[in-house]
C-alpha cells in the first residue's frame, strides 16, 4: 500500500512556515478523505511533535489521551487536570515543537470554552513562542467560521488557512499507475467518477481493477465502499438542511447551471436558492461560479460542483440510489446510459490542466495568461485561452470520442464560426483535443490525443 503521495508543495509550505523563529497558527482544512491527516504525520516526521486526534468525549479523556502524546515527546509524563495546565506547560517548554489537532471542530462538542481559552493563551504567550500550532478540521464551513467569523474568539489569530484539495489528474494517474498499468482512458475514468481524492483513489488501487467500470461495480456496487460516501460526508457538513443543499447540488451536477435553472428544477424559492448557493460557495467550496472567460452579452454567472466525485455522486448514485439497493444491475444500466455525456464534460477539465502544463514548457504558439469556458446566448467554446497583451487567443474544443480526419475538420469549422462572436480582436490560433484524430498530423490547427497526454503527464 502507497502510504504518502506527492504533496511535495504542501510540504514546502510548512516547512518554510515551521523555519521561522517565530510562532505560528496554521490550519489546514479540506473535504474529507483528501488527505489531511496525512499531509500532518508525513510533515512532523522527524520533528519533536504532539499529536491529538479530538475525538468527541470528555475533557478528562482527551486530557488523558494528550497526557500520553507529551509523554512519547518528553520522556515523563506530565499530569493535565486541565487545559490550563497543558498551556502553562507548553509555553515554559524552549525548544520548537509542533503541537497538532486533528479533527480541531469536535472541541465545539467538547466543551465550546476551549476555543476562548485556546485564543487567550495564544495572545497571551505566542510572541515569547517558537511553537507549530496545526489545527486540522474536515467540517469546511465550520472551521472557515472558527478562524473567520468576526464574532469568533480565534478570528485573525491564523498565521495561515490552508485548504488541501484534491489531487490534479496528473498526480492521480501516477499515483493509480503505482498499482497498476492502467491505461490513461481508464484512469480518466477512473478520475471522473472519484475525482482526485487520495482515500478514494487508494480504495480504487487496492480493490479495482484496471477496468474502470470493474472498478465502479466494486466501489459502489458490490461490495459498495462509496455508495454512501457523499451523504455520509455532506449531512455531517450541513446538519438539518441537508435537504435542501441536496436539492440544490443535484441539480447543478445535472447540468442546472444558473439560479434560475436551480430553482424551477428544485422548486425552491429563487431568494432562498441564492443563499444557498452563496453559502455552498463561500463556506462549504463545494461549488464554484464562473462567468465566460472573455466578457460576452449574457453575464450571468454558471455553477458548477469542484469535485468530480461529488459531481459522479450526485448525478448518478443520488438520483438512483433506490434503484441501485433494489436491482444493482438495473442501477448499473442507469448509470451506463448517460454515463459518456458526463465523461465528456469532465474531460473539459483534463483538457485545461493539459494546456496549462503545455504552457509551462513553452511549447504552445504564445504564452497563456488566462483560461477558462465561454458561451453567450446558446453559443459555448470549450475552452479558450488567451493573452491581453499580445491580443493573441487559443480558441479550443474538446470530445470525448475518437474523431475521423472528416469529423475533426467539421468540429473546427464550427469553431471558427463561434470564435467570430467572441468580444474583441483577437489573432485566433485553434485546437482540438479528443481520445483520438485520424491524421491529427496532417491537420492545420493544433490537435491533441490521449497520447500527447499521456507523455506530458508522465514526464
Amino acid at each position: 500500500m502507497v502510504r504518502f503521495f506527492n504533496r511535495e508543495r504542501e510540504l514546502s509550505i510548512l516547512d518554510d512556515l515551521y523555519g521561522s523563529s517565530t510562532s505560528s497558527l496554521v490550519v489546514l482544512y479540506g473535504r474529507r478523505r483528501v488527505g489531511k491527516t496525512e499531509l500532518a504525520r508525513e510533515f512532523i516526521r522527524n520533528k519533536k511533535s504532539v499529536y491529538l486526534f479530538v475525538e468527541t468525549k470528555s475533557e478528562e479523556l482527551l486530557l488523558r489521551d494528550l497526557e500520553d502524546s507529551m509523554e512519547r515527546v518528553l520522556g515523563i509524563r506530565p499530569r493535565l487536570d486541565s487545559w490550563d495546565d497543558f498551556f502553562s506547560l507548553i509555553y515554559k517548554i524552549q525548544e520548537k515543537m509542533v503541537f497538532v489537532f486533528d479533527e480541531f471542530q469536535n472541541f465545539s462538542k467538547v466543551n465550546s470554552e476551549l476555543f476562548s481559552k485556546f485564543q487567550r493563551y495564544w495572545d497571551e504567550g505566542h510572541r515569547d513562542s517558537k511553537h507549530m500550532f496545526l489545527v486540522i478540521g474536515s467540517y469546511v464551513g465550520l472551521m472557515k467560521k472558527l478562524f473567520q467569523g468576526s464574532r469568533e474568539p480565534l478570528f485573525g489569530r491564523a498565521t495561515m488557512l490552508f485548504n488541501v484539495k484534491p489531487f490534479t489528474f496528473q498526480d492521480s494517474f501516477e499515483l493509480l499507475r503505482s498499482y497498476s498499468d492502467i491505461s490513461i482512458e481508464e484512469a480518466m475514468k477512473v478520475y471522473f467518477i472519484l475525482g482526485g481524492v487520495p482515500k478514494y483513489l487508494l480504495l480504487a488501487g487496492e480493490f479495482g481493477r484496471s477496468d474502470a467500470f470493474r472498478t465502479f461495480e466494486r466501489l459502489f456496487l458490490e461490495p459498495g465502499m462509496l455508495l454512501e460516501e457523499g451523504k455520509n460526508i455532506l449531512v455531517l457538513e450541513f446538519g438539518s438542511e441537508n435537504k435542501a443543499y441536496f436539492s440544490i447540488l443535484e441539480a447543478i451536477a445535472i447540468g442546472k447551471a444558473t439560479s434560475v435553472e436551480i430553482a424551477s428544477y428544485t422548486g425552491i424559492a429563487p431568494n432562498t436558492v441564492s443563499k444557498y448557493l452563496h453559502e455552498l460557495f463561500y463556506e462549504y467550496e463545494i461549488i464554484k461560479r464562473e462567468e465566460p472567460v472573455i466578457e460576452a452579452k449574457e453575464r450571468s454567472g454558471r455553477y458548477f460542483l469542484q469535485d468530480n466525485f461529488f459531481r459522479f455522486w450526485f448525478a448518478f448514485i443520488y438520483r438512483n440510489y433506490g434503484a441501485i439497493e433494489i436491482d444493482p444491475e438495473m442501477g448499473k444500466e442507469l448509470v451506463w446510459k448517460d454515463i459518456n455525456t458526463y465523461f465528456g464534460k469532465a474531460f473539459e477539465n483534463i483538457a485545461e490542466e493539459f494546456l496549462i502544463s503545455l504552457n509551462k514548457k513553452d511549447v504552445l504558439p504564445f504564452k497563456l495568461m488566462e483560461i477558462g469556458r465561454w458561451w453567450d446566448k446558446g453559443e459555448e467554446i470549450d475552452i479558450i485561452a488567451f493573452n491581453k497583451a499580445t491580443r493573441e487567443a487559443l480558441f479550443c474544443e474538446v470530445k470525448w470520442k475518437d474523431l475521423t480526419r472528416w469529423e475533426a475538420v467539421q468540429v473546427m469549422e464550427k469553431l471558427k464560426v463561434k470564435t467570430l462572436k467572441v468580444k474583441g480582436k483577437w489573432v485566433a490560433h485553434y485546437c482540438l483535443i479528443a481520445k483520438s484524430i485520424e491524421g491529427k498530423e496532417e491537420m492545420g490547427f493544433l490537435t491533441f490525443d490521449l497520447k500527447d497526454i499521456e507523455r506530458v503527464f508522465l514526464k
